[in-house]
């Protein structure tokens, strides 16, 4: 019987890590989104710079804060160039897939520009989570 105590904590311990970890990486991808989407509604209504062009610079400057973040909060990793630079091309990755999704509701909602870009972000943000904690996981501390 105790064997199978001992493997049943070990799976629960397991779990609760990773279910640990989403968390944290929910928590810094909703800090990281309310930064972007404030930005870019401030942007898209009060400045009127193009949609396409202000989703790619606030996507793209957002990443240095979740880089940080998600490495030395959630998944308690190394920095180093190697996880940095896959980092950036997970992010590269679904930008390429959030511009193109903004792209296609652009062409078939009549929605303003903004409500476009943060029908994008559930997306963008479960993708994100599920490459970048490959990295991570390889870098722990």
């Amino acid at each position: 019987y105790a064997p199978y105590a001992y493997k049943w904590k070990r799976e629960y311990n397991k779990y609760a890590k990773n279910i640990n970890e989403f968390i944290k990486f929910s928590l810094v991808g909703v800090l990281v989104t309310i930064i972007s989407l404030v930005l870019m509604y401030i942007f898209l209504e009060f400045l009127n710079t193009p949609l396409i062009l202000t989703y790619i610079l606030l996507y793209g400057s957002t990443i240095f804060l979740s880089y940080y973040l998600n490495t030395r909060y959630t998944f308690k990793a190394k920095q180093d160039r190697q996880s940095m630079l896959k980092y950036y091309g997970i992010y590269l990755f679904t930008l390429a897939l959030g511009s193109l999704c903004i792209y296609v509701l652009r062409q078939l909602l009549p929605f303003k520009n903004w409500v476009i870009a943060f029908m994008v972000v559930p997306f963008t943000m479960f993708m994100n989570f599920i490459l970048s904690s490959l990295i991570f996981k390889k870098n722990r501390l």
